[in-house]
């Protein structure tokens, strides 16, 4: 009975002891886990930060600081006064080629390109595109650093991102982020966007210059993002460098911008149009409409077609593919797939240059958008509720027009057009007719009860 009070004593004192050093051991284990994973995770910190580091040294010599001034006539006769503005750019190539926003050097009088050594240099304009906001300048220096360009089609989303710019005074700045949307189009400017959205924050001064992947290439241009629209506060836009480029060397080849037509009126392939054809999604642009002498007639493309894909890539909706002809080389062969009557068929053709638009005059454009309106006089604007507004009022909108299935009412005050303020009908006209027909025309209109709301007038859509 001895003996086995002693065993189980003996037994116990054992336990006990393995529970003692069993949680020393496993508490040694934990610590070193737990160190390691530490370490791991400053091995990894570090190498990012080295990565980050090695990009902004391989870059900053490519990334310029731009200062644009203008000259105002002054209300007294003693003179003018000078506005001064600033952004940044990137050095395109060793002939002095600069690419920036064409907003950074709006309106400017003079502009002068401060290279990342100090030097400064007056620069021309080359040629600027209203459409993808890029300006390309040209210095008279050697020994220009060119950023190297990558490919935007590439990129993904999650991707990190550095965006750098060059603010006078303050040298260069850097902030990081990610990829978080592609092809970012629903912005209601222009209706033929295709931005690069990311979370890394760029400020007014970094606009025009370089957003980065990490392996060192530009993969965007950074722009200034649209004002006044709700939910894109903190969220940074760039010009997808593959339009960049595209531009740049039109303006410099060409000094103007070519740009691809295909020659169909299309539209979006909705739910019901889906179920109505048997498809089985609703990507893709349906054809409605072709025009005689056409890229897409030489090619045999018919009306009902559904166009899935473009040189390879497929389409997800309208705007996609007039992105894609847009950004095409003129006369370049190129393959799309269509679907005809549930079967697929690949078709060629050479992409022509977009026709331009015969000027029109002011009552025949007004009437085709079913507009009737008048300048915005002192008496009216107490009248109808608009005192010290600027703008145009609407008198009359025609049933059934474009401009009433955008929601346009008798009454509505139009203030901007693609952003840009209008004050007086001829302003107006001259505002749209700037724009190219398949484009939509973005308004920005008041109410008398003080509401104020985007309205998007839609154009035909003739890719």
């Amino acid at each position: 009975m001895k003996k086995m009070k002693k065993r189980v004593k003996q037994t116990l004192t054992n336990i006990r002891f393995l529970l003692i050093y069993g949680r020393y051991y496993l508490l040694v284990i934990s610590i070193l886990f737990l160190t390691s994973s530490f370490s791991h995770a400053s091995q990894v910190n570090k190498s990012l930060s080295d990565t980050f580091v090695s990009i902004v040294k391989k870059t900053k010599a490519s990334v310029v600081n731009i200062r644009t001034t203008k000259i105002l006539k002054a209300k007294s006769q003693s003179g003018g006064f000078r506005i001064k503005g600033q952004g940044s750019g990137v050095v395109y190539n060793k002939k002095g080629f600069i690419v920036t926003n064409k907003h950074v050097i709006k309106n400017a009088g003079e502009i002068i390109i401060r290279l990342y050594d100090g030097s400064e240099y007056k620069a021309e304009i080359v040629g600027t595109d209203e459409r993808s906001d890029i300006a390309v300048l040209r210095i008279n220096a050697e020994g220009l650093t060119p950023a190297r360009f990558g490919n935007s089609d590439s990129l993904e989303l999650g991707e990190i991102v550095l965006a750098i710019g060059s603010s006078f005074g303050l040298g260069q700045t850097v902030t990081s982020g990610i990829i978080s949307a592609k092809g970012t189009s629903n912005l209601q400017i222009t209706g033929v966007e295709d931005f690069v959205q990311t979370d890394a924050a760029i400020n007014p001064d970094s606009y025009g210059g370089p957003l980065v992947d990490l392996s060192g290439e530009v993969v965007g241009i950074s722009t200034m993002p649209p004002k006044r629209i709700d939910g894109f506060f903190g969220i940074s836009l760039a010009v997808p460098i593959n339009v960049v480029t595209k531009a740049t060397e039109d303006l410099i080849k060409y000094g103007k911008i070519t740009r691809g037509w295909l020659g169909v009126t299309a539209q979006p392939v909705t739910r019901e149009l889906q179920r109505a054809l048997g498809l089985k999604n609703n990507l893709g642009a349906l054809v409605s409409g072709i025009e005689i002498g056409s890229s897409a007639a030489n090619a045999g493309i018919k009306s009902g077609d559904v166009i899935i894909k473009y040189n390879g890539k497929t389409i997800k909706d309208l705007l996609h593919l007039r992105s894609l002809v847009k950004g095409t080389e003129i006369n370049k062969e190129v393959e799309m797939i269509v679907l005809r009557d549930g079967r697929e068929l690949t078709l060629s053709t050479a992409i022509l240059e977009t026709k331009k638009s015969e000027a029109r005059s002011k009552n025949e454009l007004f009437q085709n958008l079913g507009l009737v309106v008048q300048n915005l006089t002192s008496k009216l604007s107490i009248n109808l509720g608009y005192k010290d507004e600027k703008g145009v009022i609407i008198t009359n909108v025609e049933k059934g027009s474009p401009a009433s299935k955008a929601g346009l009412v008798k009454g509505d005050l139009i203030v901007e057009i693609q952003h840009k303020s209008v004050t007086s009908s001829d302003e107006l006209y001259q505002t749209i007719l700037k724009i190219q027909d398949e484009e939509d025309i973005l308004m920005f209109i008041k109410r008398p009860d003080k509401a104020s709301k985007f309205i998007v007038l839609k154009q035909k859509k003739d890719v």
